[in-house]
């Protein structure tokens, strides 16, 4: 592997790449706003951030990943542990800059807010990598709020603008609280399907976690107790989708994204929630490491149809 690809390989460039047309989808299609440099500059501080929380997170799961991941290994075998910081720094030091000049080219005076929620986000994803990723729960928490607060962040960062704005304000009173409803339940969505894919890939990694002393929910309480909490979490998350394509269907017709909230429940019914009753209570032979990857894999494309179902939103 040639380092520009182990560079994008360590920034999980699929994942950003969703980050980014999730905050594009949201403000575009969700909101009908039009393209600004600052939000622009948002997206980009956004993209960043994460990025910068991936590589720290490879830095201090350098020992796991040799017991679970052996093949994937990048840091201390294509990059040394000084250049990965390096990348670090750089990619969270430039996001929280492109966050700052857009905060404040948008909101003023005013731009201590924005600002402050990308330099916590930071923070965050650096604690978790250092310390709490080993803890039970919190680990799972902080990374479903990072994803879920991608969702929201737009439509955030344009209140705060047209509330600057008294014209604005009353032009767009109406658009922001319809889309306020529909923002929420993606972010609801986000959340959700974060949450269960970060428990299903803590007993997909149980070995090397066992090997580190941490404590997630498959070492702390077992792996029956795992399963049940991703099966009640897949009915939880099934409600909502099912409430999210009735409402945009129901209330303005949406029948494409109708159609693909369904079928985001359905890879999540049949993949996740199925397949972990059955090896639950009829074969447990099947709770192995390649089969809660598939189900990670399932999960990933089934958070996909969610976000794109969006772009029909119009």
């Amino acid at each position: 592997m040639n380092k520009i690809g182990a560079f994008f390989k360590l920034v999980r460039w699929p994942n950003l790449l969703i980050t980014a047309l999730t905050m594009c989808l949201v403000y575009h299609c969700v909101m009908h706003m039009s393209s600004t440099w600052m939000f622009t500059l948002m997206v980009i501080s956004m993209v960043l951030i994460q990025a910068g929380g991936y590589v720290i997170n490879d830095i201090f799961d350098k020992d796991i990943d040799v017991v679970n991941k052996p093949e994937k290994l990048i840091v201390g075998k294509i990059f040394t542990d000084k250049q990965c910081k390096v990348f670090y720094i750089a990619l969270t030091v430039i996001g929280l800059a492109c966050a700052l000049a857009g905060s404040i080219m948008a909101l003023g005076k005013s731009f201590i807010t924005i600002f402050a929620f990308m330099v916590l986000l930071a923070c965050l994803l650096y604690t978790y990598s250092q310390r709490y990723k080993k803890e039970l729960v919190i680990g799972n928490l902080i990374v479903s709020i990072s994803v879920a607060f991608a969702v929201f962040l737009p439509w955030i960062f344009q209140m705060l603008y047209i509330s600057k704005h008294e014209i604005l304000l009353i032009t767009l009173r109406p658009l922001m609280q319809i889309s306020l409803k529909i923002v929420l339940l993606y972010t609801a969505f986000a959340f959700l399907m974060t949450f269960i894919r970060e428990i299903v890939k803590d007993m997909e990694d149980v070995e090397g976690d066992k090997r580190q002393h941490c404590r997630t929910i498959p070492i702390a309480w077992g792996m029956n107790a795992a399963q049940i909490i991703v099966i009640i979490l897949c009915f939880l998350t099934s409600f909502v989708i099912l409430k999210a394509a009735n409402y945009v269907n129901d209330t303005f017709g949406f029948e494409i994204t109708y159609y693909m909230l369904l079928a985001s429940g359905v890879l999540l019914f049949v993949f996740v929630l199925i397949g972990n009753i059955h090896s639950l209570v009829s074969d447990k032979s099947l709770r192995t490491g390649k089969q809660f990857h598939v189900q990670s894999i399932v999960l990933k494309i089934s958070m996909l149809i969610g976000v794109l179902s969006m772009f029909f939103i119009k």
